[in-house]
C-alpha cells in the first residue's frame, strides 16, 4: 500500500519565545531547496525522528537533528543563541488507511523521547483540537510486538507484514523498520555506498538482503520462513512423542513388562534426515513383553497364561466344608463393602473432574492476568516516557477477572484506584496466587487419579469375590469353596489390570501413530521445499538489474560499462563480479549506483505492487561533483514517479532557476526554503505541544 509523507514539522520553545517551521509535500517529485546549513537535511532527519528509526544509523545513535532542535537556536538580527527550552517535531503520512500524524518530544523536561504521540487525522495541516490521539512507545523492549509498541502501530499502518528472520543468536526476530528504512532514505553520510546503510545491531542473519527481499516481494524469504516453520513444527512434535514413549515405558514398567520395537524417534524426527523418506514409522509393529521369572514373554502369551490361571479348577475344598450360614455372611459384608466403594468411587471421581475443571480454569485466569500485566507494563512505559493520563482511559477494557467491560465505572463509585506500579504488582502477585492454585489443584486432580483408580482396582476385586460367593450358594455342596475362589480371583483381577494396560498402551500407541505420520508429512514437504532461489526471485532480480543498468547509462555512469554492473544473487546489492563496487569504482559513480538502485527498486516494486510503500528520500544526492547534464538526467528520472503516484523528496543547494532548467517538462514542486534558517520565530501557543 503506497504512503505519501504530507508534511513535517517542527517546533522550539525557548526564553526568546516559539519559533518553527512547517513544510508541506505532494505527490511525484518534490525538492526541498535551500543553502547549504539553512535546514534542509534538519527536515528530512525529523521524519526519521518522528517515526522512531534513527537507530537505523546505529544502536546508540541520537536525534542527529542538530543543535537548533537540541542545545541553542540562533534568534535575531544580528544572531545570537538561545538555549532550548524543549522541543518536538512530527511528520503526516497519508495511505488508504487514512491520514496518521507521528509526533516524538526532542527536549522536553517532563516526557522523554521515546514516547510517540499519534494523531489520528492531519494534524500539521489539520485543526489538532478536533483529533483524538493514542500514545506509544519507540526503541524500548516490545516496541515492535506490543500492542503500545509504535512501530507494531507503523508496521500496521503501512500494512506491512514483517517477516520473522533468523538470528546468529537463535530463534527468530522481526524484519524491523529500522532495517528496511535504509531502502526509503539515503542521508549525507550514506552516499560513500552503492548499497543502502547497513544496520547490524539485531543480531538478523543477512538482514540488508531481507529487507530487499521484502520490498520486492521475493517468495524465497516465504521458502525460507515455511522452511523454519516446519523444523520448528517437527521439533515440537518430537517432544510430544518423547513424551508418550516415556508414558508408554513407565505403564509398561508397572506392569513388569517392556514395550519392544518402538523407535526413540520417528522417521524423519532428527535434524539431519538425509534422503527423502519413503513411509512413516509404523507403531503397530511395537510388542509388549512381560518377564516371566527370568524369561521375557509376548503379551498374547502372558495373557494366554493369566486366562487359564483365572478360570475354574478342580478345588481341593468344596462348598459343604465351608458352610452356606459363613458364605452368606461373607457375601453381605462383600456387598455392603461394594456399596461404600461405589459411593467412594463416585465421590473421588466428582472430586477428580472438579480438579481438572479448576486446572483449566486457573489456567485461563493465569492468562488473562499476564495479558493485562503485559498491558499494564506498556503503560508504564508509557507514562515513564511522559505520557499523558489519556492512556489510562478504560473505554476498551474489561476486567481481566470477570471481563466485565469498565468503560461506564466510575472511580468514584468503587472507591480509590490503584496506580500503574500498584496494579502491575497485585496482578504479579495475583499471577502467582493463582499459579500456586493451579500447582495444588493439579497436585489435587493427580492424586484423585491414583485414588480413583485404587479404589476401581477394590471395586473389581469386591465384585469378583461376590460373584465367587453368589456362585458357592448355588452350586452343590461338592463344589470348589471359596478359597480356590480366592486364587481365582487374584487372577482375574491381575487379568483385569494387565487388559487395561494393554489398553492405555495401545491408545498411546495410536496416538504416537498419529504423531509419526504428522512428522512424516512435514519432512516430506521440507523435502520438497525448493533448496534453489526461485525462477520469480530470479526474474524480479534482472528486472532490477535491468532497471539499475539503464539509469546508470542515462546517469553517466563512466567507472566502466554499465552492462558490468549486476545485482549480486546473494546479497542483493550492486556490484562489480570479482569486485568491490565502492572502491572500484569513482565517488560520484558511486552516487549514481545508489541514487539507481534505490530509485530501481522502488520502480521494480511498483511494477510488481509489492510492499514497498512508494516513497524515498535522498538528501543532497548531487554529491561529489555531479557534473550538471547527469543531474538532469537523474531529477528527470525520478519527476517519473508522479506517473505511478509515488513520492520523491530530494534536498539540493541549487538555485530555483537551475532547478527549473534541469527539470525542463518534468513536473515537480519546488520547495524554496530561501538563505535563511529554517526555524523562524512564530507567535502563540501551539495546540500540538506536549
Amino acid at each position: 500500500m503506497k504512503t505519501k509523507i504530507r508534511a513535517v514539522k517542527l517546533r522550539v520553545n525557548s526564553a526568546a519565545g516559539p519559533a518553527g517551521a512547517t513544510i508541506a509535500f505532494k505527490s511525484g517529485l518534490n525538492i526541498l531547496r535551500a543553502s547549504n546549513s539553512r535546514g534542509k537535511t534538519q527536515s528530512l532527519q525529523a521524519v526519521v525522528y518522528a517515526l522512531g528509526l534513527e537507530s537505523m544509523f546505529g544502536p546508540s545513535a541520537g536525534t542527529s537533528l542538530g543543535s537548533a532542535l537540541t542545545t541553542q537556536i540562533a534568534y535575531g538580527e544580528p544572531e545570537r543563541a538561545i538555549a532550548v527550552n524543549s522541543s518536538w517535531c512530527a511528520v503526516e503520512l497519508e495511505n488508504e488507511t487514512g491520514i496518521i500524524t507521528a509526533q516524538r518530544a526532542v527536549k522536553n523536561s517532563r516526557v522523554q523521547p521515546n514516547l510517540v504521540r499519534v494523531w489520528h487525522g492531519p494534524a500539521i495541516t489539520g485543526d489538532s483540537n478536533e483529533l483524538r490521539h493514542e500514545e506509544f512507545f519507540v526503541r524500548e523492549s516490545g516496541a515492535a510486538k506490543n500492542p503500545r509498541g509504535f512501530h507494531r502501530f507503523l508496521a500496521a499502518y503501512l500494512s506491512w507484514q514483517l517477516p520473522a528472520i533468523p538470528k546468529y543468536t537463535g530463534g527468530e526476530a522481526l524484519l524491523y523498520p529500522e532495517i528496511i528504512f535504509p531502502f526509503l532514505y539515503a542521508d549525507q553520510r550514506a552516499w560513500g555506498s552503492a548499497g543502502p546503510r547497513p544496520v547490524t545491531q539485531y543480531q538478523l542473519r543477512e538482514p540488508t538482503r531481507r529487507a530487499a527481499e521484502f520490498l520486492l516481494g521475493f517468495i524465497g524469504p516465504e521458502t525460507a520462513a515455511e522452511r523454519y516453520r516446519l523444523e520448528d513444527e517437527i521439533k515440537k512434535l518430537r517432544s510430544e512423542w518423547g513424551s508418550k514413549l516415556a508414558a508408554i515405558e513407565a505403564t509398561a514398567t508397572a506392569a513388569g513388562g517392556r514395550v519392544v520395537s518402538l523407535p526413540d524417534l520417528p522417521v524423519g524426527a532428527r535434524s539431519r534426515s538425509g534422503s527423502r523418506p519413503t513411509r512413516p514409522t509404523a507403531t503397530s509393529e511395537a510388542r509388549l513383553q512381560i518377564l516371566v521369572g527370568e524369561e521375557w514373554r509376548s503379551d498374547e502369551e502372558f495373557l494366554q497364561k493369566l486366562q487359564e490361571a483365572a478360570a475354574p479348577t478342580e478345588p481341593s475344598q468344596v462348598v459343604a466344608d465351608v458352610g452356606q450360614d459363613l458364605i452368606r455372611e461373607r457375601l453381605t459384608e462383600q456387598q455392603k463393602e461394594l456399596t461404600r466403594l461405589s459411593t467412594t468411587a463416585k465421590i473421588v471421581e466428582q472430586n477428580l473432574t472438579l480438579n481438572e475443571k479448576q486446572v483449566m480454569i486457573l489456567d485461563s485466569r493465569i492468562s488473562a492476568l499476564a495479558d493485562e500485566k503485559i498491558k499494564n507494563q506498556d503503560i508504564k512505559t508509557l507514562l515513564r516516557l511522559g505520557a499523558s493520563s489519556g492512556v489510562l482511559e478504560l473505554d476498551d477494557a474489561e476486567c481481566p477477572t470477570c471481563h466485565q467491560p469498565l468503560g461506564n465505572v466510575e472511580a468514584g463509585q468503587v472507591g480509590p484506584v490503584l496506580d500503574v506500579d500498584a496494579t502491575i504488582s497485585l496482578l504479579s502477585s495475583q499471577v502467582r496466587t493463582f499459579e500456586e492454585m493451579r500447582r495444588q489443584a493439579q497436585e489435587a486432580a493427580t492424586e484423585s487419579r491414583a485414588s480413583y483408580r485404587a479404589v476401581q482396582r477394590a471395586v473389581d476385586i469386591c465384585r469378583t469375590e461376590i460373584r465367587a460367593l453368589q456362585e458357592d450358594l448355588v452350586v452343590p455342596e461338592d463344589f470348589p469353596s471359596s478359597a480356590v475362589i480366592a486364587k481365582r480371583v487374584a487372577a482375574e483381577v491381575r487379568l483385569s489390570e494387565f487388559n487395561r494396560v494393554r489398553d492405555a498402551i495401545d491408545d498411546l500407541l495410536v496416538e504416537m501413530q498419529d504423531l509419526a505420520n504428522s512428522i512424516f508429512e512435514m519432512r516430506i514437504k521440507l523435502s520438497d521445499l525448493p533448496n534453489v532461489t526461485p525462477q520469480e526471485d530470479d526474474r524480479r532480480r534482472d528486472m532490477l538489474q535491468r532497471v539499475v543498468r539503464e539509469q546508470l547509462t542515462d546517469f553517466g555512469f563512466s567507472s566502466y560499462g554499465a552492462n558490468l554492473v549486476s545485482i549480486d544473487q546473494e546479497t542483493l546489492r550492486p556490484e562489480r563480479e570479482g569486485l568491490n563496487l565502492d572502491t572500484d569504482a569513482s565517488a560520484s559513480d558511486v552516487v549514481r549506483t545508489k541514487i539507481a538502485y534505490l530509485n530501481g527498486i522502488r520502480e521494480v516494486a511498483n511494477s510488481l505492487g509489492t510492499q514497498h510503500p512508494g516513497f524515498l528520500m535522498l538528501d543532497e544526492p548531487r554529491q561529489h561533483e555531479l557534473d550538471e547534464d547527469h543531474f538532469r538526467a537523474t531529477l528527470r528520472r525520478l519527476a517519473r514517479c508522479s506517473d505511478v503516484g509515488d513520492q520523491v523528496v530530494a534536498t539540493s543547494a541549487a538555485s530555483v532557476s537551475a532547478l527549473s532548467a534541469m527539470l525542463g517538462p518534468a513536473k515537480a514542486n519546488v520547495i524554496d526554503l530561501g538563505s535563511q534558517r529554517l526555524i523562524q520565530p512564530m507567535s502563540g501557543d501551539d495546540p500540538m505541544d506536549f
